[in-house]
C-alpha cells in the first residue's frame, strides 16, 4: 500500500485557523475569504474552506502541500467559471455529507453497485450497453484493479503537474480534511450529481486511488476533477482493469470521448494525470 495522509489531523474550526494571522499556516497567504454552505436550508452555514482572491503560484501550492501533515489543510485548485455556472458553484452547492460516510464504502461495493446499475437490462430494449463498450469485460463487474508500481514520489509528482492546471481563473482553496480524496464530500460538491446523488462513494474510490496509485487530487471544478498519478498502469491488462474503475467513477468521460473501456485503457496506460468530467 502506498503512503497516504489518513493520520493527519484536521482543524475543527476553520474560522479559528484563519483568524487574524492565519494561525497554523506558516506560509504567507494571499488575500482570500472563508466560504460556507450555500444551501437555503443552512441557517448557520458551516465554514467549508478558505479560497484565495487570485490565482496561486505553483510554489505556494507545493509549500502548503508540504505543510498539510501539520495543518490538516489540503491545498486544492478550484476552476469555477462564474460566467457560465454562477459564482462559487464548486463549493457548498449541496449540504456536505459527514466524512464518516466515506468509511462505510468499500471500493468493490461502489464499483459493483454502479456497474450493475449502468448495465441493467431493459425488458423491452435489452442491455443498456453493447459488449463492445464493456470489452474486455462483460455485464459482470470485474472489481478493483491491483495496485500500481510507484514511478515517482506522489507529492513531488503532484507539484510538478501543478502548472498545467493553473490559469488566471484558477483559485486556491484550503480544505480541512485529512486526505485529498475527502474534499469531494467535505465541500458539498455536486459535479457528479447526474451520475450519483451523493459523493461519499466517490471519495472512497479516490481514497483507494491514493493508496494504490499514488494519486493526489489537484483540481476541482463545477463538473470536473483532475488528479496526478504516481503509479499508473503500465501494461494493457492492468490499464483495462483501471479503466473499468474509471467507467464506474465517471462514465461520461469514457463514453463520450473514447467510446469504450478498451480504448480508454490505451489512453491512460502510463499516464501521470487522470481527468474526469460529468454532464
Amino acid at each position: 500500500m502506498l503512503r497516504d495522509d489518513r493520520d493527519v489531523g484536521a482543524p475543527a474550526d476553520l474560522s479559528a485557523v484563519f483568524f487574524g494571522t492565519h494561525a497554523g499556516v506558516s506560509v504567507p497567504l494571499p488575500p482570500g475569504e472563508i466560504l460556507t454552505e450555500q444551501t437555503a436550508l443552512a441557517d448557520n452555514p458551516t465554514p467549508l474552506c478558505w479560497v484565495s482572491d487570485e490565482a496561486p503560484s505553483p510554489q505556494l501550492v507545493a509549500a502548503l502541500r508540504a505543510e498539510h501533515p501539520t495543518t490538516g489543510l489540503w491545498p486544492l485548485l478550484l476552476c469555477d467559471n462564474d460566467e457560465v455556472y454562477g459564482e462559487r458553484c464548486t463549493v457548498g452547492v449541496v449540504p456536505p455529507e459527514p466524512l464518516e460516510h466515506i468509511d462505510r464504502w468499500r471500493v468493490v461495493d461502489v464499483m459493483t453497485r454502479i456497474w450493475d446499475g449502468l448495465v441493467q437490462a431493459d425488458d423491452d430494449l435489452g442491455p443498456a450497453y453493447d459488449l463492445d463498450v464493456l470489452a474486455p469485460f462483460d455485464y459482470h463487474c470485474p472489481g478493483p484493479a491491483p495496485a500500481g508500481n510507484l514511478l515517482a514520489d506522489p507529492d513531488i509528482l503532484a507539484n510538478q503537474q501543478l502548472p498545467r492546471f493553473i490559469d488566471d481563473n484558477t483559485r486556491l482553496a484550503l480544505v480541512p480534511v485529512r486526505r485529498g480524496a475527502d474534499v469531494l464530500t467535505a465541500l458539498g460538491w455536486s459535479g457528479a450529481a447526474n451520475h450519483v446523488s451523493r459523493t461519499a462513494g466517490l471519495s472512497a474510490m479516490a481514497r483507494s486511488w491514493e493508496d494504490r496509485f499514488g494519486a493526489r487530487l489537484l483540481r476541482l471544478g463545477p463538473d470536473r476533477l483532475d488528479l496526478s498519478v504516481a503509479a499508473p498502469p503500465q501494461d494493457a491488462d492492468h490499464a483495462a482493469a483501471v479503466a473499468a474503475e474509471h467507467w464506474t467513477f465517471c462514465p461520461d468521460r469514457i463514453l463520450q470521448e473514447t467510446g469504450s473501456i478498451s480504448a480508454y485503457a490505451q489512453e491512460i496506460r502510463g499516464r501521470r494525470t487522470w481527468s474526469f468530467w460529468w454532464e
